[in-house]
Order: structure tokens, then C-alpha cells, then sequence
């Protein structure tokens, strides 16, 4: 399940003030028991509610906890992917004048 989401733009700029107002970073936040479940909130709110109903905030919780050295790296890498653009053509015909 886990390799199935992405963290679209939303949910990471929602993340990144969560970790600027605890003037913390990612790895700092998920070593920390109460942090890692605030982490794991905002990454279960941007899920889709499909996937939400199936698998409850509490069994995310728990899983971003038991699994957080686990769990750091991929929200780092989901988060990095989603600051990419995807690369689409540039129009480059100039306009006639």
C-alpha cells in the first residue's frame, strides 16, 4: 500500500509549515513520538478518501512510528518527487508578426 501514494503539492506544502512552526526537519519530527503522528496525520488527510476509509489515521499512525527510519526516507523521496514538475514541451514557435 504504502508504495502506491504520492504526496501531491498540498499535502507537501502543508508538511513543510508543520515542520518551519516546529522549526524542525523531517527526520527530527519522525524520531519524535508525538511529532511522527502529526507527520503521519497530514500525509493520511491528502490520501484519497478511498484509501482513508481502508486504512483508518490510527493504523497510519502506528505504521509511520513502528516503521520511522523506514518511513523518513520514503516521505522524503515522495516529497522530493513531488517538487518535480513533469516535464511537458515548451512552445517554442515564435509569433508572427
Amino acid at each position: 500500500m504504502i508504495k502506491q501514494f504520492e504526496i501531491h503539492g498540498g499535502v507537501k506544502k502543508q508538511l513543510q509549515e508543520f515542520l518551519d512552526g516546529r522549526n524542525t526537519d523531517l527526520k527530527t519530527a519522525m524520531d519524535s513520538e508525538p511529532l511522527n503522528r502529526e507527520v503521519a496525520a497530514i500525509v493520511h488527510n491528502g490520501l484519497p478518501a478511498m484509501v482513508r476509509k481502508i486504512y483508518s489515521l490510527e493504523k497510519m499512525q502506528k505504521f509511520f512510528w513502528e516503521k520511522k527510519d523506514l518511513m523518513v526516507d520514503y516521505v522524503a523521496a515522495r516529497l522530493a518527487a513531488a517538487d518535480k514538475k513533469p516535464k511537458g514541451t515548451k512552445n517554442t514557435r515564435q509569433k508572427k508578426r
